[in-house]
């Protein structure tokens, strides 16, 4: 967040001018915490950026409580949202099922409100479903319009994993639901052009007077770059013997969404054709991941597992030759478009791709340094393997792939975009 702070307090005058006349703000709505690496990248990143841009925000996130006892990290993002003079809420978010769902959506509507009361707001912003009721139910109370900023199919989400609405009374009353904060929306944002079409031809049909504008996940270019003068972040030894080796990277989350074994195996059958691989697992759950990993007959020496916050995730990928992006295939995932894609390509990754979504294939084509796989069978691991090996890799494919990227997945087109959605939506009520 850093590069931000050189703003002149002019820019910040003179956009809230042309933006905010009235002085009214946006409350943004999130229950995914800015004190996690996504509510970094993909919340905390553009406030703050829009709030250079002259927009004023009044932020309501939800965290997680191994987050809130982290004094430094809470002490560190006030002072960040200071500094952009962001204001800022936080409620602890409850894990479980549909019924702490429900606690959240409760206390969180309650506080909503309450700003709405104490604050000058002009429009919410809603980041993803469940907001997106809050946001519905303030526009019905206090004609508050809003913005659903919508990241994905969360019903059929759901449903794949088994969890929420396998009632088919809850998940009828669920799409009810979404079909009206839809509808309700004074503008939409999704993360594909696929979802775009698919509302435009369901849910908003006969609705052209609503926006719906594509902003996928993006990164900050200038953060996740080629080129950095220290890797500060990792161990000069483990830097060292990483830089001659072949590094495959496995980043994030190990869940339901990932192909997590078949990356696994086709890290094996590079290893037996490259000596000089290596497997550097980024992750929270080091413990689940050793273990698949002994399972999947990869040496401990081959491997190197840890965890790493957000802001030193460019160090790390600047390590890595080419990233495991192997993803579920289902309709709910055509809403979807995984945050590290750009950050791969940013920093010069080479992304291994399959699944997801065909505008997920597309992008990782146009780029022009990853593979796409058309299936995970083993001859398809096998073939895999081989092009892996055999790939010679040069730093023109990288740069030539980060600047095809840009226009689509750099932090700036993101805010350019949102810039323009949340200007039209702001004079469309004065």
């Amino acid at each position: 967040m850093g590069k931000g702070t050189s703003t002149s307090t002019a820019i910040f005058d003179t956009r809230a001018q042309q933006h905010l006349r009235g002085g009214k703000r946006i409350l943004y709505l999130t229950f995914d915490g800015v004190l996690e690496p996504l509510g970094q990248s993909q919340v905390l990143s553009y406030i703050c950026r829009l709030s250079e841009r002259g927009f004023s925000y009044v932020l309501l996130s939800l965290e997680r409580e191994h987050d809130l006892v982290d004094v430094e990290a809470v002490a560190e993002t006030e002072e960040i949202l200071r500094r952009y003079r962001v204001k800022w809420v936080r409620l602890p978010y409850r894990a479980g099922g549909l019924r702490a769902a429900l606690r959240n959506l409760r206390e969180a509507a309650r506080a909503a409100r309450a700003l709405i009361q104490t604050e000058v707001i002009g429009l919410v912003h809603a980041r993803a479903h469940l907001t997106a009721i809050i946001a519905w139910y303030l526009h019905f109370r206090c004609r508050m319009p809003y913005l659903f900023d919508a990241r994905g199919y969360l019903i059929e989400e759901k449903i794949e994993e088994g969890q929420w609405f396998t009632r088919r009374s809850v998940y009828a009353l669920a799409k009810w639901l979404e079909r009206r904060i839809f509808r309700s929306a004074a503008g939409v944002v999704t993360l594909t052009q696929v979802m775009a079409r698919d509302l435009r031809a369901g849910i908003l049909r006969g609705k052209p007077q609503v926006p719906i504008v594509i902003i996928p996940t993006c990164a900050d270019f200038d953060e996740f770059s080629l080129d950095s003068p220290s890797c500060s972040a990792v161990p000069e030894e483990l830097r060292e013997r990483l830089e001659s080796r072949l590094v495959v990277g496995m980043v994030g989350a190990i869940n339901a969404s990932y192909h997590v074994r078949e990356g696994l195996v086709l890290f094996r059958l590079l290893r037996e054709r490259r000596a000089d691989a290596h497997l550097l697992g980024i992750t929270k759950q080091g413990g689940l991941l050793r273990s698949l990993v002994h399972e999947a007959g990869i040496p401990d020496g081959a491997c190197t597992i840890t965890q790493a916050r957000h802001r030193e995730m460019p160090d790390w990928l600047r390590l890595m030759d080419w990233g495991l992006l192997l993803l579920r295939d289902a309709f709910a995932k055509r809403g979807s478009m995984p945050t590290k894609l750009a950050e791969m390509l940013a920093c010069g990754v080479r992304p291994i791709q399959y699944g997801c979504n065909s505008e997920v294939t597309e992008k990782v084509r146009e780029a022009g340094s990853g593979i796409v796989l058309t299936d995970l069978s083993h001859a398809t691991l096998v073939l895999a393997a081989e092009q892996i090996a055999n790939r010679a890799l040069t730093s023109e494919e990288q740069r030539n792939a980060r600047e095809l990227s840009s226009a689509w997945f750099s932090l700036k087109s993101g805010v350019d975009k949102y810039e323009s959605l949340l200007t039209e939506l702001l004079m469309k009520e004065k």
